[in-house]
């Protein structure tokens, strides 16, 4: 007994601890086992997270409203090819408005499939025309999902009507004549920031920052004026004269007091200002009114002005910087970043249907070439012909290559620039700055841009 007891000590002791092993391995493979399921579940609960913050816009009769999709605008029609989350069987409205009055072209209405799609098909347009698409509340099954006006509803694209209490889920675009056609327009959802501390406060400030791209001016605006105040823009010369016809605009504040103004003008000099004026006069929402005052009474802070009946009016002026070189009187210049663009008119250069310059054009382009020659010397230079819509499209092509070729040609004879790129191109009726209704718009078009460090 003395000998084998420490024995089956020992073979216990053993047992014993192989079992603790086992137990053990058992307990770490189960918690990895638990710690990976958990990893899992919380990786799919990210992934989740993740996608409802998206799902929204493919959760079909969801109240955060999405309108979104595509236009693409071509000579003859204009189609809009509509996607949303919007409630299948309620109808999308269209309407359109030009710069002087509504257009019935533009004046539709489409049902919204099971999908969210919808579609517009409209006709080519001469002129620029906003247009706006709209949720009809003229649907009982809209107005119980929505609310009778769409009260229910929420997002970026829902806003205030000048009736209190009143919403409206709308998309408005530009269609542009200027542009080349085809072109396609990408129906992006607004992005609202935060509403200002002090947001609806008579002290008003407004904050504006400006970008050039040839022919338009576009500002992105902030302030702390109610939703749906209506804000003007107009940009004057240095003698304060509108400088052309398509030299103003107007907007309306966003719901977080933002504001986006776009304005077409034909050339940019030093001394020019853009100018943005807020008139409760000219607002005809009562909660603007109850606000600012009919007369703008109730207007406080630094951009307050007064007209000579007394009545007062907020206004923002900025200078709009001028490229760094000047240009003959008749020639435009328009700016983009380090991109310089001057649009020479083809009658001071060329006799109707010719390519030879004519002997006033020497005068034009010797004022031009001493403009040139203040530049430094690694700059690029690109001679483009352009002409109007008039005409075989091959000839037009053909007759705007020979005629940027003869302004090349008389600039690198009679001036050093030898060091600088000259490109040459012509493009025909394919880059239309105005629209080819009339006249005056056509004589726009036949044009030779000189740009200068083309991008």
């Amino acid at each position: 007994m003395t000998i084998r007891y420490p024995f089956l000590l020992v073979v216990l002791s053993f047992v014993l601890f192989m079992v603790s092993c086992s137990t053990t391995e058992d307990k770490t493979s189960k918690d990895d086992e638990n710690n990976a399921e958990a990893t899992e579940d919380v990786a799919a609960e990210d992934d989740d997270a993740e996608a409802s913050d998206d799902d929204y816009r493919s959760d079909i009769g969801n109240l955060d409203i999405w309108i979104g999709g595509e236009v693409i605008v071509e000579e003859d029609k204009v189609v809009v090819e509509g996607e949303s989350n919007l409630l299948p069987g309620s109808y999308i409205s269209s309407s359109g408005q030009t710069d002087t009055f509504a257009s019935i072209d533009h004046q539709d209405s489409a049902e919204v499939e099971e999908d969210g799609s919808f579609y517009f098909e409209f006709p080519g347009q001469e002129s620029d025309i906003e247009v706006t698409l709209s949720l009809s509340t003229a649907n009982d099954d809209v107005t119980d999902h929505y609310g009778e006006h769409l009260e229910k509803a929420t997002g970026h694209q829902v806003y205030q009507t000048r009736d209190e209490g009143v919403y409206a889920a709308t998309y408005t675009f530009e269609i542009d004549s200027r542009k080349a056609m085809p072109y396609t327009i990408d129906l992006e959802t607004p992005d609202w920031s935060n509403v200002p501390d002090d947001y609806g406060d008579t002290d008003v400030w407004m904050e504006v920052d400006a970008t050039t791209k040839h022919n338009y001016l576009f500002f992105e605006g902030k302030s702390n004026l109610l939703e749906g105040s209506k804000i003007t823009g107009n940009i004057t010369d240095p003698n304060d004269l509108v400088s052309s016809a398509w030299s103003s605009s107007h907007t309306q504040v966003n719901p977080d007091g933002s504001f986006q103004l776009q304005i077409h003008y034909w050339d940019l000099r030093e001394g020019m200002e853009m100018h943005f004026e807020f008139d409760p006069d000219n607002n005809g929402w009562d909660r603007v009114l109850d606000t600012y005052g009919q007369e703008g009474e109730n207007l406080e802070g630094n951009l307050v002005e007064k007209k000579e009946d007394g009545s007062k009016y907020l206004k923002l002026s900025i200078d709009l910087a001028g490229p760094e070189i000047s240009a003959p009187e008749d020639v435009d210049l328009s700016l983009e970043e380090e991109e310089i663009k001057m649009q020479v008119p083809d009658d001071l250069l060329f006799d109707f249907d010719e390519s030879k310059l004519k002997s006033e054009a020497k005068e034009t382009l010797d004022d031009i070439i001493d403009d040139l020659s203040d530049l430094s010397s690694d700059v690029d230079i690109q001679i483009n012909g352009h002409t109007d819509n008039q005409g075989e499209a091959d000839y037009n092509l053909n007759l705007s290559e020979e005629r940027a070729q003869a302004v090349a040609d008389y600039m690198k004879e009679n001036n050093d620039i030898d060091s600088m790129t000259m490109d040459i191109q012509g493009f025909g009726d394919t880059q239309p700055i105005a629209s080819n209704k009339n006249e005056d718009e056509r004589q726009k078009n036949r044009r030779v841009e000189i740009v200068i460090n083309p991008k």
